[in-house]
């Protein structure tokens, strides 16, 4: 079995897992969860992601002499050799290996960068969601700026609906259409 879904749509196989069941979780324990602001959830360790739990959980089985085997990837396929080698430094301990080789920079921009604002997390009455209209103004602007400068002969023509803009919250992406003017 292969998770790579949210944790409501993976617990729903594991339930049925038994003993003999061979479990493979395509996920790493060190990104992003969403953020709980429910004490009952805290409290049960959903702020940590079902991949660092289980991740944890293993390894606690490993040091007291289980069998249980945890096998970590290394080599890093999709992002830019740049992306990569600050992940490997912050968060994985100089482990990651890069197979990219020299890639381009589109449009002289960096493969990463960090922006920041101030602003404040508010909630729609009619939404679950948080967003920042601070970040989302950030975002928007940032995004204006790839599109502006789209490089067609590496990335071929530019499809809007090709283009993904992720964010911790729904509302965050929903709040503005960025592709608008």
């Amino acid at each position: 079995m292969i998770c790579q879904a949210n944790e409501c749509e993976a617990i729903i196989p594991l339930c049925l897992a038994s003993e003999s069941t061979s479990v493979i979780l395509a996920g790493d324990h060190l990104q992003m969860v969403q953020r709980f602001y429910s004490i009952e959830a805290r409290a049960l360790g959903f702020g940590r992601s079902l991949t660092e739990r289980l991740d944890n959980l293993y390894h606690a089985t490993q040091d007291t002499g289980g069998s249980r085997p945890v096998v970590r990837l290394r080599v890093n396929y999709r992002n830019h050799s740049r992306i990569t080698e600050f992940l490997s430094s912050t968060l994985y301990g100089n482990k990651l290996i890069s197979s990219s080789g020299q890639e381009s920079e589109p449009c002289g921009l960096p493969p990463m960068n960090f922006y920041s604002v101030f602003g404040r997390e508010v909630q729609d009455s009619n939404s679950t969601s948080l967003y920042n209209m601070l970040e989302v103004d950030e975002v928007v602007q940032r995004v204006k700026e790839l599109c502006g400068c789209w490089p067609t002969l590496q990335w071929g023509s530019r499809d809007d609906k090709g283009v993904l803009v992720t964010a911790a919250y729904s509302d965050q992406v929903n709040s503005h259409d960025i592709f608008s003017n």
